[in-house]
């Protein structure tokens, strides 16, 4: 089955796996001078255990945009996203 330009795709990986499909979409181009062509830079959503659950996750996806970086944070990163979101509301509090 093709799918529209853009929408992303569901690839099977080699190996016994749990999870064996990738399910990913194009985030742009980048020119890479080992190889001397255009590669592209892909944003991995997420793994799927069959091709169907990869197709409903992409599909998922595509409705609702999430940010994939977030799953990959730690709580240093997130105590820095917070204080620049937060931080100038706080109220100002004199130590002593």
């Amino acid at each position: 089955m093709k799918l529209p330009n853009g929408y992303g795709s569901v690839v099977k990986l080699s190996g016994k796996r749990r999870n064996p499909y990738l399910v990913r979409k194009t985030n742009g181009w980048r020119f890479d001078k080992e190889k001397d062509k255009q590669v592209q830079d892909f944003i991995i959503i997420g793994y799927a255990p069959t091709r169907a659950d990869g197709l409903q996750m992409l599909a998922g996806y595509n409705k609702n945009p999430f940010d994939t970086k977030a799953s990959k944070m730690t709580s240093d990163d997130v105590y820095e996203e917070w204080s620049k979101r937060n931080a100038s509301t706080l109220p100002y509090q004199n130590p002593m």
